[in-house]
């Protein structure tokens, strides 16, 4: 049975324009690759990060800590292209690469959160959903402003 660098080590190219490790097995829907390990598939960049950095730290969120891609390219496993961060860090991180630009600006977002009226009402306002009005108003989105 191989061993499981060499198994991850089958998996990917070098892009020598980029230096990323191209992930050339299977990908999830989002471009992240994936690596079948401990019966199920795991986020290939994750095991990479495992494989040549050491164990991801746990963290209070949902998903522990993020490994986030500095060369912006999801099915990328260079290591050296890798760092760790929180979810805002990785949300921020999406934020300022413009990966999802957002519909509000800052200023928009504070004049939300300080409207009294109905959520409906300053949804249909700001042509956005009643969730992500919710969501600022509880800082699950736009925490940092």
């Amino acid at each position: 049975m191989k061993k499981l660098q060499e198994r991850f080590d089958e998996k990917w190219e070098l892009d020598p324009q980029s230096g990323c490790w191209v992930w050339t097995s299977s990908l999830g829907n989002k471009g992240y690759g994936e690596f079948w390990i401990y019966g199920r598939h795991q986020l290939a960049h994750r095991i990479s990060w495992m494989l040549h950095k050491g164990s991801i730290p746990t963290h209070n969120s949902y998903h522990g800590m993020c490994v986030l891609h500095k060369c912006d390219n999801p099915p990328c496993v260079n290591p050296d292209h890798l760092f760790l961060g929180t979810h805002l860090d990785n949300t921020r991180d999406r934020d300022k690469k413009g990966r999802q630009p957002s519909k509000l600006n800052p200023r928009q977002v504070l004049a939300i959160r300080d409207d009294p009226r109905m959520k409906k009402d300053i949804a249909a306002d700001y042509s956005v959903s009643r969730t992500l009005i919710s969501m600022i108003k509880n800082r699950k989105r736009w925490g940092w402003l």
